[in-house]
């Protein structure tokens, strides 16, 4: 099973990424603008093909950059973690489950960085 300490980092990258968000001017923010200049959202620096797919998949697309940030880093650490542990449905389910309290929709979450980042753990 997860550590505690995966949760609870988990729980402060994308908590601090909302606080970000929150704490910023709501004058100074600009719509998103889905550009085809490989941002999401705008003033995000730029996003690869996999930060894109895994963004829409993950319905983050429409996040505040540091929101995104925060999130595909947390992409990144959970096929790290499968890379380690392997990635058979059950860690699958285990990272999902870790993420119920820090993401909206946890398995759509892993199953979108999975096909993002770490594709050899599709089943």
């Amino acid at each position: 099973m997860l550590t505690t300490t995966r949760t609870l980092g988990a729980l402060l990258v994308l908590g601090a990424a909302a606080a970000l968000g929150a704490a910023s001017p709501t004058a100074a923010a600009a719509p998103a603008s889905g550009s085809a200049g490989g941002s999401s959202a705008a003033g995000c620096g730029p996003r690869t093909d996999a930060d894109m797919i895994f963004l829409s998949r993950s319905h983050f697309d429409e996040e505040s950059c540091s929101v995104q940030d925060a999130a595909i880093r947390l992409a990144h650490s959970d096929c790290q973690w499968l890379d380690a542990h392997g990635g058979s449905a059950h860690n699958r389910i285990a990272l999902a489950e870790d993420h119920r309290g820090t993401v909206e929709y946890p398995y759509t979450f892993v199953a979108a960085a999975v096909d993002a980042y770490c594709p050899q753990h599709q089943h």
